[in-house]
């Protein structure tokens, strides 16, 4: 197939409109005085904080897929199909966020949200495997990069499926695991890089 351009600017599309999404649920009712303004504003605390931490989500999730795709230069079907599927994950995840906002301290609040970013998570490493396994990058581009882009996001996706099964004793806790992500992405790597090397 042709080049990358389309997919690309297809998909920046759905991102910002995803990150737009985000905000659509907050507001505050009509008719208050000055002093139950900021009491409405305060009681949407929770709404704000989830909203800000999809939109971090998202950010990043834009930021790999850039990534990923910066080193191609041409696509496939498969890749197509695979990316519309990621996509669905984003454009979803205003729902979670909803969701997890009102009921962060539910099983079903915690469940729906670390289920939605683990999908994201290996929909995008599947792209980066994909790419990477059917050498559709740029010539002279380090191809592992995106082997590393894969391991990352794999990495995410299993400290967001893990969070689920704490979510089940203690639904206050787990999101406490998510930030885990990040710092488990580099030892990952390193064994991974090792095992192969």
């Amino acid at each position: 197939m042709a080049g990358t351009s389309r997919i690309e600017a297809f998909s920046d599309g759905v991102y910002a409109i995803a990150i737009t999404l985000l905000v659509l649920n907050l507001g505050i009712p009509d008719g208050l005085s000055d002093g139950q303004v900021w009491e409405a504003i305060a009681a949407e605390g929770p709404k704000f904080l989830a909203a800000a931490i999809s939109f971090a989500v998202i950010g990043l999730f834009w930021r790999t897929h850039h990534q990923v795709f910066r080193h191609l230069d041409r696509t496939t079907t498969g890749l197509v199909w695979l990316n519309l599927g990621h996509l669905a994950t984003i454009v979803f995840l205003p729902f979670p966020t909803e969701v997890f906002a009102e009921y962060s301290d539910t099983f079903a609040g915690v469940a729906l949200y670390a289920l939605t970013v683990a999908a994201a998570s290996f929909t995008t490493a599947a792209l980066a495997w994909l790419a990477w396994r059917a050498d559709l990058t740029t010539p002279g581009v380090n191809r592992e990069s995106l082997r590393g882009a894969f391991t990352g996001l794999l990495t995410t996706g299993i400290v967001f499926v893990a969070s689920v099964g704490v979510a089940a004793v203690n639904a206050n806790v787990a999101p406490y695991l998510w930030p885990l992500a990040a710092l488990a992405d580099r030892p990952v790597t390193w064994v991974i890089n090792r095992r192969s090397g």
